[in-house]
């Protein structure tokens, strides 16, 4: 019996009111009703910009905030300058994997500030590590290009400076590369020796070098130094010493000379501890020295009784010489830290740790060592296996600034000032707006006249030069965590004027509306009306403005910062780290100080904007189709 057109059984009425039918939903679920919220979070996940914006925000805040929390040992007033401006890299101690098991064919291997060189038995050389700089035209070569005219010849010594190379091959030729800004890679054929040097006709035993200056022993037993006058001019060798050099270990403002009678001799900055702490007997002859090393403030001497003697600063526990299980075989200092190796292969190293340089890797327990070398924070260790054993200072993976601390830490610290600071400026100028543009709304009349003309004013001030002016008079009197507080605080109290006329212009709608219109007639309080009901309808419109606003004060505080008015050093931010980038010396050759810091900047910003931008579109997704 065929059904009538367009009537509709009980049972199919049933069926499709409770059973999808194909693609389509049931009645019910098409009918379902949705809270304001839920709409909008659904519209929001449809804005692939969106998402990207969102997934950028918690990556961000994930790397500052749970960053800053691992690395939370970041010693703000640290500096080295001895790695100062390194470009980006964590090679520093990785070695070709050509050298692997080949110990027993190095002859030496030598440091400089990231970089390393392996002098092998044949007079071939390896380097690895990164490069120290651009080369800057007149001032500077690249260190990690060794000269072809090296690499040609066979090199039978070899020695780096902080940022340049010496070495000398087995026909007595001189060579030198990387930083020259004091003439330290050249000999200096003014002098009396330099020419002999050049001919051949004075050969060289060893070479010394430190980040203005470089130094040679000859065989004629003489110590012949060249470089930065400021530094050179005090390295004035005793009379008694000339001829009788037989080592030497150097700092940057000082020289040890071990003589051929067994006593040393110090000479340089008469000011340091290296000279005033110098122990007497070690001079007078009482103690007879066969082997001496130096970090930068620091000496060791070992006698030939087997003691160790150790004199200069206490800074890092240099002097404080652990429990030795062995006879010392070989002395080596490091620029911050001591080490020595005993006859039966084992290391010992103290002093500074700041780069790792006393971590000895595990595996050294089980292996006898043949040869230590070290030097800038960079420590390798020879075992009789061939095996070759690195440690200490890994690199820096967004590279260095201009006093050697480590950019990436800073990031990621400086993000979280960055980030702090823009929240709570956003949240003050949030409440400011709210206070004032829900009561001019609400109470119209004179308090409308009043607040608005008010706003006005505030609106017709420069933010910049009025935020530059507060920050330099009243910031210059304090610490530098008050005046992170109080940049916070200027930043809120001058950027509320917008948000607040547009809630008010909110409030005027909102408030001639009928829900409005029955709580006033019910008797509730006008505070209570304010902020239970007429609130939470403008609530989605502030949180897009506060999203985009937060996006605003974080540039403006990146802004204070790179013109010195804001957060102020050595507390990071990515603004102030953006500082140097004034200097054209910065952009043409340290890429990284600048570029890495306001690419964070940018990053965090676009993330935020694209949040208010596709929060704006879910509240009101009929905007687009307009």
């Amino acid at each position: 019996m065929e059904k009538k057109k367009g009537k509709i059984s009980f049972g199919e009425t049933i069926k499709r009111l409770f059973i999808p039918s194909g693609p389509k939903k049931s009645a019910l679920e098409e009918e379902a009703l949705q809270t304001p919220m839920k709409t909008v979070l659904k519209h929001f996940f449809k804005s692939k910009l969106g998402i990207i914006g969102l997934v950028g925000f918690v990556a961000i805040f994930l790397f500052s905030f749970v960053g800053s929390f691992i690395t939370r040992d970041m010693e703000l007033n640290y500096l080295e300058l001895t790695v100062a401006n390194v470009r980006p890299g964590t090679n520093y101690l990785s070695y070709p994997s050509s050298l692997k098991g080949r110990g027993g064919d190095i002859k030496k291997i030598v440091s400089g500030s990231s970089f390393s060189i392996a002098l092998m038995n044949d007079g071939s050389l390896n380097i690895w590590g990164t490069e120290c700089n651009t080369a800057m035209p007149g001032v500077s070569e690249l260190v990690m290009k060794i000269p072809e005219e090296v690499r040609d010849a066979k090199i039978v010594e070899i020695k780096a400076g902080g940022i340049h190379v010496l070495a000398v091959d087995d026909k007595g030729k001189f060579y030198g590369w990387g930083y020259h800004g004091s003439d330290q890679t050249k000999l200096p054929m003014n002098s009396s020796w330099g020419p002999k040097i050049k001919s051949g006709n004075l050969r060289v035993r060893e070479l010394f070098a430190s980040q203005q200056w470089s130094a040679i022993l000859a065989e004629d037993n003489n110590f012949y130094i060249w470089g930065n006058a400021s530094s050179t001019d005090s390295f004035i060798v005793p009379s008694e010493a000339k001829g009788r050099i037989v080592k030497a270990a150097t700092a940057d403002n000082n020289i040890a000379l071990l003589l051929d009678d067994g006593t040393v001799r110090v000479i340089g900055d008469q000011g340091t501890e290296f000279v005033t702490k110098f122990p007497k007997e070690l001079g007078d002859g009482s103690v007879n020295i066969v082997d001496i090393a130096s970090t930068n403030r620091n000496v060791l001497a070992l006698d030939d009784r087997g003691e160790l003697h150790v004199w200069g600063s206490l800074q890092y526990d240099q002097n404080n010489i652990p429990a030795i299980d062995g006879k010392v075989k070989e002395l080596v200092g490091n620029y911050k830290d001591l080490a020595v190796l005993t006859e039966e292969g084992r290391v010992y190293v103290w002093g500074a740790n700041d780069l790792h340089q006393t971590d000895i890797p595990a595996e050294l327990q089980n292996v006898k060592v043949k040869d230590i070398y070290g030097d800038f924070s960079k420590f390798y260790a020879i075992g009789e296996d061939g095996s070759i054993h690195a440690w200490g200072n890994k690199g820096y993976l967004f590279g260095s600034d201009q006093y050697g601390r480590d950019i990436f830490t800073r990031i990621i610290h400086g993000g979280r000032i960055s980030l702090t600071v823009g929240a709570i400026a956003v949240l003050i100028s949030t409440v400011i707006a709210l206070l004032i543009g829900m009561s001019a709304g609400f109470y119209g009349g004179w308090v409308d006249m009043f607040l608005m003309r008010f706003t006005d004013i505030v609106m017709s001030i420069p933010f910049m030069p009025i935020a530059i002016t507060l920050s330099a008079v009243i910031g210059n009197s304090m610490s530098a965590m008050n005046k992170l507080y109080m940049v916070m605080v200027i930043l809120g109290v001058l950027s509320w004027p917008g948000l607040a006329r547009l809630t008010r212009a909110q409030i005027l709608l909102e408030r001639e509306k009928d829900f409005v219109l029955a709580a006033r007639s019910l008797g509730i309080k006008q505070k209570n009306i304010i902020t239970r009901h007429i609130l939470p309808n403008i609530f989605n419109l502030v949180i897009v403005n506060v999203t985009l606003g937060y996006a605003s004060s974080l540039l403006t505080e990146a802004a204070l910062s790179f013109l010195g008015y804001g957060v102020a050093e050595p507390t990071p931010s990515w603004g102030n780290m953006l500082q140097t980038a004034q200097q054209t010396t910065v952009i043409q050759y340290y890429w990284w100080r600048w570029f890495i810091p306001a690419i964070f900047v940018v990053l965090a910003a676009l993330s935020f904007n694209l949040i208010g931008d596709a929060l704006r579109e879910a509240m009101d997704p009929k905007a687009n189709d307009r």
